[in-house]
């Protein structure tokens, strides 16, 4: 019996003597559930987003067996690190030292120490993405790839701003701190439409948030997305094209960098324009740009407009200087001009939304520039649209003299409301039905007793042809047999309210003197009243029923966006202040009626209607 029991005893204690001499217990390895949510957090977490490294660069060290180094001596850690990177052309530990420079600068609160660890993090990044004397090409579907791009614009971002503050932006020939040497900078290549010097002040674009816009538009990509800030002050000289993006302007910064030696590097800054392209040739690789166009648009719009929409309705002298042409951006002759007229008691900003979105299409962005004509809306729709007129022409005279630009022959115009009036004049031929039609005369040369300054200027209002350069436009919630709603009491006292220009409104009424005597029309009270902007959209207003009539040329597509407010695609109705009859008409190349109130322009569906139009209208010849 004693001897069953010893051998049982010695069966049991002599496992368990192997175990602990063994030193490791069979309960150290297995696994435990955690759920989704923290792996995700757990795999997302880097020195981007907290005081931590992520598990990837933690995984290196801990391989390497470098972890306690790193805490207790993190710069010469850092040292023999890149040493063995470069020895071993090892891409792995080139990531790793792209987040461990950016962790070190993050925690340094010396300016000279930080920004030298963010050099090096832009340097280890940009090896990592493109120096192909390493390893194992990178794949964009690694975890270390796509945070690698990020490393590089977060760090790239805060050289930049170390260039700006200490006015280094256009130097060349100076020299930054490298984790094992020096990086030489050389001239800055710039591809803006402005030279540097022109601007005030440069901001990135990741340290502001634009407000006000329905959607955010912007590209992941390489690079620092920034804002370069002229004279935001800046005022419109009377009859001239204003050129906003000489007050504000978007670009992208990249630093190029290339290896000098083992231990040095080279960088040369460029500055890409981003309304230009959304991809950017990277060592032999097609790279997206980083861009950010509405942050761009928030400081262009960020003061406000300057005067009110409804005092530059009741008095039109406001907008004398402000009058005319505004560009986003210095005319290009390889873009084709989209300009954007707003309607009444409105101003330019009111394409904001649409503009902003439209930006957001890289080929849109890239083929098209956008032209906005601003106008006092209470002056005659005649005369505002002679206005738009001779803008356009004297806008082909400065950037197309010889007339043979294919892109500047393809100008497309959209108008809103009252501007969709001013569009389709600009696409009529009226010959003399003015005339004709009014006076009972063939011509205006039969009035003998206007001087010929003033039959010039009656001609420039009612005799006009269509916009030679002009091929396709766009209406929407356009009036084109007027409105009801300028028969309110509201609408009617407005209009009485209105100052017209004394000059204009002197002039206009010494001609109807003039051409009543001539004609023998006995309405004694028409020339004691000009009509305004307002009255011109009253359904029985005679004008309106003239040139509401006139077809539009056969040579010129036209497309009608028209609101309902209570319902997409319904064929009749009213966006509440248009009814649908005012707005169709036949012969459209395309019409959508949208579920939307009068300010179609801010319309979703609208905006991606005339984003269609505008690629469409790139496919044809």
């Amino acid at each position: 019996m004693n001897s069953i029991i010893t051998r049982l005893a010695a069966g049991i204690y002599v496992p368990v003597a192997l175990v602990l001499l063994s030193g490791c217990a069979t309960s150290d390895f297995g696994v435990k559930r955690e759920g989704i949510e923290n792996w995700i957090g757990e795999h997302q977490r880097t020195a981007l987003s907290s005081d931590d490294i992520s598990v990837r660069t933690r995984s290196v060290l801990d391989r390497l067996g470098k972890t306690e180094e790193y805490e207790n001596a993190p710069a010469d850690l850092l040292k023999s690190l890149h040493a063995m990177a470069w020895r071993t052309r090892n891409r792995k530990l080139v990531a790793a030292l792209v987040e461990l420079c950016y962790a070190q600068a993050k925690d340094s609160s010396d300016p000279d120490q930080a920004v030298m660890y963010y050099m090096s993090s832009a340097v280890y990044a940009y090896t990592y993405l493109f120096d192909s004397r390493f390893k194992h090409r990178p794949s964009p579907y690694e975890p270390d790839f796509l945070y690698a791009v990020r490393f590089y614009d977060y760090a790239a971002t805060q050289v930049f701003r170390y260039l700006v503050s200490n006015k280094l932006l256009t130097d060349e020939n100076f020299s930054l701190p490298f984790l094992t040497g020096k990086v030489e900078f050389k001239k800055s290549v710039n591809h803006l439409p402005y030279k540097l010097s022109h601007f005030k002040d440069f901001k990135v674009c990741y340290e502001y948030s634009p407000y006000g816009f329905q959607a955010r538009t912007r590209q992941s990509g390489i690079g620092v997305p920034f804002v370069a800030l002229g004279d935001l002050n800046k005022k419109k000289e009377k009859g001239k094209i204003f050129d906003i993006g000489s007050m504000a302007y978007p670009g992208t910064m990249l630093l190029r960098l290339a290896p000098n030696g083992e231990n040095d590097f080279t960088a040369t800054p460029t500055y890409v324009d981003p309304m230009g392209r959304s991809w950017v040739a990277m060592e032999g690789d097609n790279v997206p740009l980083e861009v950010d166009i509405t942050t761009y648009l928030g400081f262009v719009l960020n003061k406000g407009a300057r005067i009110s929409p409804i005092l530059a309705m009741m008095d039109p002298n406001l907008m004398d200087n402000a009058t005319g042409l505004y560009l986003l951006s210095p005319y290009d002759k390889n873009k084709i001009p989209v300009v954007f007229i707003h309607g009444l008691m409105s101003y330019p900003r009111a394409w904001s939304q649409m503009i902003n979105t439209l930006l957001a299409n890289p080929d849109i962005r890239s083929k098209y520039q956008f032209w906005l004509f601003a106008y006092p809306t209470a002056n005659p729709i005649l005369y505002s649209a002679n206005r738009l007129r001779q803008a356009l022409y004297n806008a082909r005279e400065q950037f197309d003299p010889k007339h043979d630009n294919p892109n500047f022959n393809r100008m497309v115009l959209v108008g809103h409301s009252m501007g969709g009036l001013l569009t389709r004049i600009m696409v009529e031929n009226s010959g003399n039905i003015f005339p004709e039609k009014m006076l009972g005369l063939s011509s205006i040369d039969e009035i003998k007793n206007l001087s010929s300054s003033e039959k010039d200027f009656l001609k420039q209002m009612v005799v006009y042809k269509r916009l030679p350069f002009v091929n396709e436009v766009v209406f929407l919630n356009t009036p084109h047999r007027g409105s009801y709603v300028t028969r309110w009491t509201i609408s009617e006292l407005a209009a009485k309210l209105i100052e017209l220009p004394h000059k204009l409104a002197g002039k206009v009424a010494n001609i109807n003197r003039k051409i009543l005597v001539a004609t023998h029309i006995k309405d004694k009270t028409a020339h004691s009243y000009v009509y305004t902007g307002v009255d011109n959209l009253d359904p029985e207003n005679p004008s309106l029923k003239i040139f509401s009539t006139i077809p539009i040329d056969k040579n010129v597509i036209y497309h009608s966006i028209i609101g309902n407010n209570k319902c997409a695609g319904l064929a009749g109705g009213t966006d509440g202040i248009v009814p649908y009859e005012s707005s169709h008409l036949n012969g459209a190349a395309s019409e959508l009626v949208i579920h939307s109130g009068h300010s179609g322009q801010k319309n979703p569906a609208a905006i991606t209607e005339v984003e269609r139009i505008l690629l469409n209208h790139l496919k044809k010849k």
